[in-house]
């Protein structure tokens, strides 16, 4: 090639050069600027959704209140429904119990055995079983299912009576006497009203005796049938008696009771024993020794006044 003809074609090669290098960095432009728009796009999504996060939240509506009731009118009140008066029994006798009995405590136990009976320096005598089994029958009732001995409630006595007023049911209300009753509070009765539970029917003015076993104190709610109270609505509290069927003293039964021991039955009986007073150790007085005197003084024991002996309330128990 001529070097006329190479100077010729040298700008045509550069000029082509440059075409070339312009279309290159065309698309490549337009590669860079396609990001930048997919970026422009979401951001442009995004403040939307951010706009609504940052909304404020709608009000919600307040309930309605409810409207305040009208106050009935006087004519609407409802009426309360009259309650049924129910009218009093002027019959009707109620008791209920005021003050149960007493029976005195043991504050010592000792034991009969009957294998001990009349040997030597034993207390187990045949007169002291006598004695025992009399205080026996007087706390323990004939057990009317078994036959057998059944430990009273309460003390018993027997008790004159005459009835003053009928209350039903067997129950009287009588006018009464009885004996001071041994460890019990109940004092002697005179003429005293008394409510009484007897067997069998009785008539006003009825006059009997019985043994009654003290239940202890009741009240007493009545109309009164008898003078100058006739017709008005008492409450008395008063002592109660019930009939009952102590045990025999008889020799039939003294030996039913030995040998109801004899087969192991657990029998006992609650007594008041004199025993040896401790501080004068039986002798009734307490020594005091006296200057320039070979004999002591005697004084009397107070706690025994001089007898030596002290009240002792205790329960024997019986065994084979």
């Amino acid at each position: 090639m001529s070097p006329h003809l190479a100077r010729c074609l040298l700008p045509s090669f550069l000029l082509a050069a440059t075409a070339l290098g312009a279309d290159a960095e065309a698309p490549m432009k337009k590669e860079a600027e396609a990001p930048a728009t997919a970026t422009a796009a979401p951001a442009d999504a995004a403040k939307p959704a951010a706009e609504a996060t940052t909304a404020k939240p709608a009000m919600t509506e307040k309930p309605a209140e409810a409207a305040p009731a009208k106050p009935a009118a006087e004519g609407e009140m409802k009426k309360e429904p009259e309650k049924e008066t129910k009218e009093e029994d002027p019959e009707a006798v109620t008791i209920t119990p005021f003050r149960a009995a007493r029976l005195p405590t043991a504050k010592e136990t000792r034991t009969f055995h009957l294998a001990k009976l009349n040997k030597p320096l034993a207390f187990e005598t045949t007169r002291e079983l006598q004695r025992l089994f009399a205080a026996f029958a007087s706390q323990h009732l004939v057990d009317a299912a078994t036959g057998g001995f059944s430990k009273a409630p309460g003390s018993m006595t027997a008790i004159s009576f005459t009835i003053v007023q009928d209350l039903g049911e067997n129950r009287f209300l009588a006018k009464g006497n009885w004996p001071a009753l041994n460890g019990d509070p109940l004092l002697e009765g005179k003429d005293s009203l008394v409510v009484l539970l007897l067997d069998k029917p009785a008539t006003v003015g009825a006059a009997g005796r019985c043994t009654g076993l003290h239940v202890g104190m009741v009240a007493l709610g009545f109309t009164a049938k008898f003078a100058p109270l006739e017709g008005k609505k008492l409450t008395l509290r008063r002592e109660a008696f019930l009939q009952c069927t102590p045990v025999d003293e008889s020799a039939g039964a003294m030996q039913k009771f030995v040998e109801a021991i004899q087969k192991g039955a657990e029998l006992s009986v609650v007594t008041t024993e004199r025993i040896a007073c401790k501080p004068c150790g039986g002798l009734g007085f307490t020594r005091e020794a006296q200057k320039g005197k070979i004999e002591d003084k005697r004084n009397a024991c107070k706690d025994c006044d001089g007898t030596g002996k002290i009240p002792l309330v205790t329960e024997t128990k019986f065994a084979p």
